[in-house]
């Protein structure tokens, strides 16, 4: 379940990460359309998109509830997608996912912030991505 967690925690810091690193693993045991090409290429495209509008200033805070409901709803798809492929309960899993995303949010949220009083915030921003890829791929490795 350590996959869920972390899957769930990338979701938390760019909600879209750990649906489109799960997604991308092509595994079979995936429903048919989320291993469609045109789902691959939504699921990367918006992680991708979202990478690049995490850094504009009008972003809203991931901590509002259009952003925090959305990271809860990716973390908890993304881990249960995961469970899909290793045979393992799908409501634990999301149930996981979804909390492992609540707790990157906040957790994120502050460190960032904390963070942009010393530095840019970009810079924060770029190194906050390596630590949501680096959860991503841990969650999608298995």
């Amino acid at each position: 379940m350590l996959d869920s967690v972390f899957l769930g925690a990338a979701s938390g810091l760019r909600s879209q990460l750990g649906v489109a690193a799960v997604v991308v693993r092509s595994d079979r045991s995936l429903p048919s359309v989320v291993r469609s090409s045109w789902a691959k290429r939504v699921f990367v495209g918006g992680a991708a998109l979202e990478l690049v509008v995490d850094k504009l200033p009008v972003t809203p805070s991931r901590l509002e509830a259009r952003g925090i409901v959305a990271r809860l709803a990716l973390g908890a798809l993304a881990a249960g997608l995961s469970a899909r492929t290793r045979h393992a309960g799908w409501f634990p899993a999301a149930a996981i996912g979804a909390s492992s995303a609540a707790v990157a949010a906040k957790v994120g949220h502050d460190v960032r912030a904390r963070l942009a009083h010393h530095a840019p915030d970009p810079a924060v921003a770029v190194v906050e991505d390596v630590v949501a890829l680096t959860l991503a791929a841990a969650g999608s490795s298995h």
